[in-house]
């Protein structure tokens, strides 16, 4: 049976972590307005040790990647996990994953792009409903906000128990404002 974790409520713990690529090292500003934007929506935030480390592409070994993953599930704090950026070093990380700790501890897990190897593996070997959608650096550290559009549909994804319906497309520049 699939988990679908529980519903984001303003003043739970977002975990930032950094599974793949290490760009949070080269654009600190970016996770900086992305904590400023969550913060902003009443959220506290969490940042996890790779977050902002650089180890040639990727934010940190894969074992050390791996650790925050793990870190941020079993923290009884957190009840969302957002990847900072994509990349191409995700699946380095699935063989130190724990998928029974995983599944014994749900989380709303949300990223996309090279995180979509860890969807994969959440579903398939923990039975975890995961978010394919926005990341820290790319999406919520947008400036001087994030697009409404993505706002919209984050929200109806992360913080009602109601199906999101139908997904309107979005309309382009429009949305920015």
């Amino acid at each position: 049976m699939l988990i679908k974790p529980n519903k984001l409520q303003k003043g739970d713990i977002i975990a930032i972590i950094s599974p793949s690529a290490g760009l949070g090292k080269r654009y600190p500003h970016r996770i900086d307005n992305a904590i400023k934007f969550l913060e902003s929506q009443g959220y506290k935030v969490k940042e996890f040790p790779s977050t902002r480390k650089s180890s040639g592409w990727e934010s940190a070994p894969a074992e050390e990647r791996a650790k925050d993953i793990m870190g941020a599930f079993l923290d009884k704090e957190v009840k969302a996990i957002i990847s900072s950026i994509g990349g191409t070093v995700a699946i380095q990380t699935l063989k130190y994953l724990d998928f029974e700790k995983i599944k014994e501890n749900p989380k709303i897990f949300c990223g996309y792009s090279d995180i979509s190897n860890l969807h994969y593996a959440f579903l398939t070997q923990a039975n975890l409903i995961t978010f394919y959608g926005p990341c820290a650096m790319t999406q919520f550290g947008e400036y001087p906000k994030p697009l409404s559009y993505t706002l919209e549909y984050f929200n109806k994804a992360v913080t009602s128990e109601k199906p999101i319906g139908k997904i309107i497309p979005s309309n382009g520049v429009k949305n920015w404002i």
